[in-house]
């Protein structure tokens, strides 16, 4: 397959070299090109990597280094400069130094180069939504069929008949998915109606026909923060949620909701088990962590439930990152959380216009990305919602609209101007 690949990015290195921000448009459309893995000289890497690659070297010989560093937040800059440092000295601690590079060049190296140069071409927002949103169609039409057909569903998932759509395993599909419905329920008032209406109904379906349960949830969640820090539709929002717990305290799915919610199925009591070693196992690793692509190897000493098999994660948004990265991952991923809340911060009229001037009532691109990283971090609760190839650049992307198009100047001073 490598002479395909290599065809493939050779073509797509003139259409970068012709046209910069459509390839760009491309690139984000294809994230889900990282499952054609291949070799080269015998080092692993993916058709997106050999894609993301040849975009960076073409987008630096025609623009030079200069463009990255103008603009931008003291605060991310701090944030960021943390975390390479603290990918580092993970790579170096790191059982396995060549699995532990791969992880680093694809979901901290390459991902943050392609934050600089969003940030530095200010392509218009609603742009990078739609590529999103249009690959989040083709893998729903994907999964769908799957579940219709009931053909091409990986083993063990065809026994439940839980889709996947190209990826792997089902939770895979709800953790892309789930952002992009986020960014199509904030756009489709907007612009391009009917092709975000498309998005939202085939997304959704997909990660309900996926089973993804914690992909649903942080989805409705978000859709409840959004509805309650809206002015126009906090009251209607708030009644309508308390209609819903009534109805489901009232129904004979109370019992199941309920056990869902506390973790108390076996799904949830795996995590929980798996939480509580990993915390046994931070007491001996609490400073360093395990090293990327580490915690398998490094857990499996305080690993005493067998029969639970031994997770490449945690499970968990603030383990991963502790095991992965160290105290100094958590502290830099932190500050980066802060700094997002510091640019677009919660007040009594959050849709109001942000970064572009935008009509009364519709969201702006930060608070758009907002929302979509919020629905990230809800499903990290019990997931991995960053370390995989394409859900590392989708954060990174998601970061590089709020940092470009919020405002940097107070919101007061905003207000008075």
């Amino acid at each position: 397959m490598l002479p395909i690949y290599l065809i493939v990015t050779a073509a797509f290195a003139l259409i970068a070299w012709r046209d910069l921000r459509f390839s760009l448009l491309l690139l984000i459309a294809l994230l889900p090109s990282y499952l054609l893995r291949t070799e080269i000289f015998g080092v692993p890497t993916t058709l997106l990597e050999m894609m993301l690659i040849v975009f960076v070297i073409v987008w630096f010989v025609k623009n030079g280094v200069s463009p990255i560093f103008k603009g931008g937040s003291r605060g991310v800059t701090v944030a960021m400069t943390l975390l390479l440092l603290a990918s580092l000295i993970s790579l170096i601690i790191a059982p396995d130094h060549l699995s532990a590079l791969g992880v680093w060049k694809a979901y901290f190296l390459e991902p943050i180069l392609l934050f600089f140069i969003i940030r530095s071409e200010k392509l218009d927002a609603t742009r990078i939504f739609k590529a999103l949103g249009l690959t989040a169609l083709v893998l729903s039409i994907v999964a769908i069929a799957q579940w219709v057909t009931t053909k091409g569903i990986p083993i063990p998932w065809d026994f439940e008949r839980r889709v996947t759509s190209v990826f792997d395993y089902p939770n895979a599909l709800g953790l892309f998915l789930g952002p992009i419905v986020i960014l199509g329920f904030m756009s489709w008032r907007t612009t391009s109606r009917w092709f975000w209406i498309l998005t939202i109904v085939l997304s959704t379906t997909a990660i309900v026909l996926a089973q993804s349960e914690a992909a649903i949830v942080a989805v409705l969640a978000t859709l409840l923060i959004i509805g309650l820090t809206n002015p126009k539709t906090k009251n209607g929002t708030a009644v309508a949620f308390f209609v819903c717990a009534a109805l489901i305290a009232l129904s004979p799915w109370r019992g199941f909701m309920i056990e869902k919610l506390t973790l108390q199925d076996y799904s949830g009591q795996v995590r929980l088990t798996q939480w509580s070693e990993t915390f046994e196992m931070l007491k001996d690793h609490w400073f360093l962590g395990a090293g990327l692509s580490g915690y398998p190897t490094v857990f499996e000493r305080y690993h005493k439930a067998i029969h639970i098999e031994i997770f490449q994660y945690p499970h968990n948004i603030l383990l991963n990152i502790w095991v992965e990265l160290g105290v100094l991952g958590v502290i830099a991923f932190g500050l980066l959380a802060f700094q997002v809340l510091r640019t677009v911060p919660p007040t009594s009229s959050p849709f109001s216009a942000l970064g572009r001037a935008r009509p009364t009532g519709e969201a702006s691109p930060p608070l758009i990305a907002f929302f979509a990283l919020l629905e990230t971090t809800i499903h990290g609760l019990v997931d991995v919602p960053y370390f995989k190839n394409d859900l590392a650049i989708l954060t990174w992307i998601l970061l590089a609209i709020v940092c470009t198009y919020a405002p940097h100047t107070p919101p007061a001073q905003n207000k008075k101007e």
